[in-house]
């Protein structure tokens, strides 16, 4: 599913093409990315294919960010014994390292994983001091700095562009992968649009989780809380990292609640509308009548499902017994989202028969 997330949707695809851009442009970036990044694997190689396919003189290399002074880190590690014995002190490491043209440093994308706010404001300042001793036929060293978007981004500092996930990606892009995703689940085409909507609403920014609970399918649909606990206990995320999401019963009925009025709904209401429809005659022969508000009710357009149930019952309307049990379901599945209250998966199944 990572080739799903990563190719197909447009705006990580786009996300994608704003780092190799910003990188092949010679600028370092500050990249903010989400507590749980999808397939970062993944997404780190795509980057580092597209970079190689455009500049194979030039290595992307992934390290960790160092404790140490960072001019320091990159002397000892980017440069041969002999070079590092012609460092002299009273000149900036970032000063030395930017003249140099011997070095391995001066053709590498250097990724620098997990920088803390300090280090993000050191390694702003040693880039800054790079960039500006770099003469100018030569290609500098790019930096990409990944943080976390709890880390607040620094002041503008020429030559660093700032890249953030979250201010690319929104709700849509998800519910599309989800979309996407569950046309290869094995279950009924009318339910697909709705376990899409679950598993968008109920594991919100978490895609790994998502692709977790939507091979799930029918087991998620019948219970999310169910398999979401059986997925934190024997899954974790592509990094190692486990799932972690709160379980609370009604937190998760509050959201497939409102999953259930974005989609179920709209589907009750245009059941009633064909009812209607398919009923004029009888329905306009029976009116006026009154609502619960003691309202008066003229048009048929305007009855609703459980008035619509008292007129099949006092004679009024004549249907088949299956279609009264399908109408009085539609009544309590109206009344039940109306309350606030999810629907069981098997009324949800009835209705998207």
């Amino acid at each position: 599913m990572e080739q799903i997330w990563w190719k197909q949707i447009t705006k990580a695809k786009h996300f994608i093409d704003m780092v190799t851009d910003a990188i092949l442009g010679n600028k370092s970036v500050i990249l903010s990315m989400p507590a749980f990044v999808p397939w970062h694997e993944t997404m780190y190689e795509m980057i580092a294919e597209i970079l190689n396919g455009e500049n194979s003189l030039n290595r992307l290399v992934s390290i960790d960010c160092p404790e140490g002074d960072v001019g320091q880190y990159l002397l000892e590690n980017y440069c041969k014994k002999e070079k590092r014995a012609s460092y002299r002190y009273g000149m900036s490491y970032a000063s030395f390292l930017a003249k140099s043209e011997d070095i391995v440093l001066n053709s590498s994308y250097i990724w620098v994983k997990e920088v803390s706010q300090k280090k993000l404001e050191e390694w702003s300042r040693f880039i800054a001091d790079y960039n500006k001793n770099v003469p100018s036929h030569m290609s500098p060293a790019v930096f990409i700095l990944e943080t976390r978007d709890s880390v607040k981004k620094p002041k503008a500092v020429k030559g660093i562009q700032h890249i953030s996930f979250s201010d690319n990606i929104d709700a849509y892009d998800k519910f599309t992968f989800c979309a996407l995703a569950s046309t290869d689940i094995a279950i009924r085409s009318s339910l697909r649009p709705y376990l899409a909507e679950m598993v968008s609403t109920i594991c919100s920014d978490d895609m790994e989780l998502c692709a977790q609970c939507l091979r799930r399918g029918l087991a998620f649909l019948r219970d999310p809380a169910k398999v979401l606990a059986l997925v934190m206990e024997s899954e974790c995320h592509s990094d190692g990292s486990p799932f972690v999401m709160d379980l609370d019963k009604s937190r998760i009925d509050s959201l497939l609640w409102e999953c259930q009025i974005k989609l179920i709904f709209p589907v009750i209401e245009k059941y009633r509308s064909r009812f209607v429809g398919q009923h004029h005659k009888e329905i306009s022969a029976a009116l006026p009548i009154s609502n619960a508000l003691g309202e008066v009710i003229v048009s048929p357009q305007e009855v609703e499902l459980g008035q619509l149930v008292r007129l099949v019952g006092a004679g009024n309307i004549s249907v088949t017994p299956q279609a009264y049990q399908e109408l009085d379901l539609f009544r309590k599945a109206r009344n039940d989202l109306a309350h606030l209250t999810p629907l069981d998966f098997e009324v949800v199944e009835a209705v998207l028969h």
